[in-house]
Parts: C-alpha cells; structure tokens; sequence
C-alpha cells in the first residue's frame, strides 16, 4: 500500500531511466556533479484559478528513510539488458549500496495556493540523486493537489449561496488506489469535513462519518423494519437511506420509525432521481410532521457543478453533500501534469526551449506581493536572492507577465512572502511538523483561499492570476533564446 512504501524509503520509487542515466553518470565521472532542478505545472485543474498544493508531507516521510542497501543493488544485479548481460556493473553497484540522500530540498508548504509555472518544488545535489527523487515528489505532489483542489471546489460550490455546509468523501470503492489513502488525505485538506474510509480516517485521525446502505434495507422483510432496527441499534446515529425502494414511501416510513421507536430521527439521505425535486418533498414531509430539523444529505455522483446549480438555480439546500466518485477520480481533469525539469547545472542556468514548452531558466522562487491582506500577484525570482526585508520589498521588482504581454513594478515597501521554504538540507529532513499535521494543513489552505479574490475561484472562466518574471530571470531567458535561434539559423 501507499502508505508502506513512503516508510519504507524505498529508493525505487522511480523510474528504471533514472538508475539507467545514474550508470552513466557514473561511468562519465559526471554523477556528483551539482545540479538543480524544479517542479511545476502548466495548467490550473478543472478549467479552474488556482490549485492547493498537497502531498509534501508524505514525500518527506519518504525522503527521510530513504537509503539503499544490498537487497536494492542485489534486484539492480539480476537485470539483464538486450544481449543478456548485466545491466549494471559491480563498480556502479557498489558505489550505490549504502548510498543516503545528500540533496537539499526547497518547497511550497502543503495548503499553500500556487499558479502554472511557479516552481514548487526545487531541488539541489548530485545530478544523479536530484533525478532520484523526481517520480517520488511528481506522483505524490501531481495526484494529492489535483484532489484537494477538486475538493475545495466542492466545498466552495457547496456554500455557493454564503451557507457553508458540510462535504464528506464517500469515494473509497470507486477511487483508483489500493485503500485510498491519498484521496481522502487530499480531500480533508480540501475542506471536506470527513470521509467513509475507515482505515485513512484512523490512519490521519480524520471524523469517520457513514449512514446505512440500500443492502441493510433490503435485508428486512420492509422498510420500516430495517429503519428501526437500525434506529434502535444506533440511536445516536439516526441518519437512514430513503430511496431503496420508492423515495417518498421511504422519508414517510422514516418519520414512522421515529415515532415508534420513541428515537429522534437526525437525517435522511437521498442517493437517486431527481435530487431538487426530493428535496422540497422532504422538506414537506418533515415539516407536515412536525421534524423540521431533520437534516437532508445529498449523494449521487455529484461535482461543483452540480452542488452550484442545486442550491443556486433549484433552491435545493440539502444540509450536507456527499461526493464520492467525481472527486476521488477527478472526473473531469484526470490528471495534472506537474513535470520536473533541469534548471541549473553546475551553477549554469539551463532552459528547455520547444514549441509551447520553454521553460524559465535558473533556480527560483516565488515572491506572493500581499494588499491589503489579499493575494496581489506573484514575481519568480532567483533563488537565494534577498528581496525581502521584515516581510517588506526591499528595493522595486520589474514583472514581466508569463501569460501575457506587459509589466508591472512591485514598489519598495510592498508586502510579500517567499512561497518555497526550505524542507531538506543536505539529505536531512528539516521541516517543523506542521508538514505532517494534517488538520494544521486543512486549516492553512482554507486561510489561503480567504486572501484569494472571489474572481480567481468561479468555477466557471475564472480571472487569470498575474504571475510574472523578476528582470533579471527575463534578461537571462531572452539571451538563452536568442542564442538558440542564432545557431539554428546558421
């Protein structure tokens, strides 16, 4: 499971070219050569503004143990290339085993909000170890963000109306992920106030919450036997699954139970049909029998967009959402596509030049310029520069905007904040534990996402985030294309 192989440190949490090109560092003198390189991605998830980095935590729980010993060189040994030889030599072989990491390690904070192609991740060290570390962060990093981030949506979609109401992960058996760790990890830190997955729930100490399923019910001669049973089984737990058979005959038979067995009823959960139309039945059955409290939770492959228009344009304000299948999937943006690329290369800036995929040359950061108290812009710029002083600029920064023509100049004085922290120094993780507090993570995206314009988070044709590059990077990115484009021509 997920969670094995993070403790176990695992060198091979890889790909096999990257101990195939380590060999050939190797054998070329070239593999402690000091390099950097840095992750990013292009496009925000889900046609959306932003998106919530998650997963650092659980890579530096990997990063922490990570060595490799004489079973890893030993399974390295065995395999063979097309001729039938070894693969890799005794000398290579030898030179890994008891080989720990020696990489220092710069990133953005879990919680944190981050833009298309701001570095978040960024890592320095022998060429050979920077690229060892590249799958491990892009397969954690790619899949938790691009879960938080859909299930912040949710949740925002689910207080469209200015009444937050609560989401809860009901995705385990559809999630694509022995046990779904991840998703439900990803999910609380998204806003989501708990999750059905019993064994993440105790694992992260998450609110384990559930109601019945259509099988309790049918396992009775009817319904209202089933819904007393249960009811007088659980009698702090009193939320009962209404549409097994017929929906209406279903909240009718959950009022009877209550009344009969003298146990207050504390919901129902409509799983099918048209989920606006029960709603207002519910309301009026409830109401009619004097149980206005009882609350309605919704479920139902729904998504934002779905939540938005049930409560917005149908006035179906159920109490509480439960998305499953379209959240721990990302239905509708399957994948993220984060990359990680060489930026530096014994102290060179490096830039990959092709068609629709240059990218910024030279280790950076981000700079986040604050106004009044709310996200103004971000500036990347060369890592290990100082710009800020007491949280303050301490000199004006040109911005050159990436997505668009045009600059702008972030004033001496304006408040900011460098997004990448340090987390790895020479191999040893040294992150505080707040990387590994999981309601601490939850809590800092949703204070992130309150100094984000309402105009970055519609969920539908958001405003373009400004994010820009400091003139030095600019100067620098320009002569490296320049240079190309003249040797082409010759």
């Amino acid at each position: 499971m997920t969670n094995q192989i993070l403790n176990s440190g695992t060198p091979f949490f890889c790909d096999f070219y990257h101990l195939t090109m380590a060999q050939a560092w190797f054998k070329d003198n070239k593999h402690n050569q000091t390099k950097t390189s840095e992750a990013f991605f292009r496009k925000n998830p889900f046609n959306g503004g932003y998106l919530i980095a998650a997963g650092l935590g659980e890579f530096l729980e990997w990063a922490e143990n990570w060595k490799i010993g004489k079973e890893d060189t030993a399974y390295l040994a065995k395999q063979k290339d097309a001729y039938g030889n070894a693969m890799f030599d005794r000398d290579f072989l030898k030179f890994l085993e008891g080989q720990k990491l020696q990489v220092s390690i710069q990133a953005v904070p879990e919680g944190e909000i981050v833009f298309p192609d701001e570095p978040v991740f960024s890592v320095t060290g022998p060429c050979w170890q920077v690229d060892m570390v590249e799958a491990a962060f892009l397969n954690i990093f790619n899949s938790q963000s691009l879960m938080a981030t859909k299930a912040s949506r949710i949740v925002q979609a689910a207080g469209a109306d200015g009444v937050q109401r609560p989401v809860l992960e009901f995705g385990l058996r559809r999630a694509q992920e022995l046990g779904a760790f991840t998703p439900t990890r990803a999910s609380y830190i998204g806003g989501c106030a708990g999750t059905s997955n019993v064994a993440a729930a105790r694992y992260y100490d998450i609110p384990a919450k559930g109601t019945m399923a259509h099988s309790f019910v049918m396992s009775y001669e009817d319904e209202l036997s089933a819904f007393k049973a249960y009811m007088q089984a659980s009698p702090g737990n009193t939320t009962l699954l209404v549409d097994t058979y017929d929906t209406r005959e279903g909240l009718k038979n959950a009022v009877r139970a209550s009344r009969e067995t003298g146990i207050p009823l504390q919901g129902v959960r409509i799983d099918s049909g048209d989920l606006a139309f029960w709603y207002r039945e519910a309301r009026r059955i409830f109401e009619e029998a004097g149980m206005p409290q009882v609350k309605l939770v919704a479920s139902n492959d729904l998504d934002e967009h779905l939540i938005e228009h049930l409560i917005m344009v149908q006035g179906a304000k159920y109490d509480i959402w439960a998305a499953g299948t379209k959240l721990v999937t990302a239905y509708d943006t399957p994948a993220l596509g984060g990359v990680f690329k060489t930026k530096e290369y014994m102290g060179v800036p490096k830039m990959k030049i092709a068609e629709g995929k240059n990218t910024i040359p030279g280790a950076t950061n981000v700079i986040r310029m604050l106004k009044d108290g709310k996200y103004n812009g971000d500036v990347i710029v060369p890592q290990n520069h100082s710009f800020l002083g007491r949280g303050c600029l301490q000199n004006n920064i040109n911005s050159y905007k990436l997505r668009n023509t045009g600059h702008l100049v972030f004033e001496k004085g304006n408040e900011g904040y460098e997004l990448l922290k340090p987390v790895v120094v020479n191999g040893q993780v040294i992150a505080p534990d707040i990387h590994y507090n999981l309601h601490e993570i939850r809590n800092r995206a949703k204070a992130n996402l309150d100094c984000l314009d309402e105009a970055y988070k519609r969920l539908n044709n958001p405003h373009l985030y400004g994010v820009g590059l400091e003139q030095k990077i600019k100067t620098v990115q320009d002569m490296i294309i320049f240079n190309a484009q003249s040797r082409c021509a010759v």
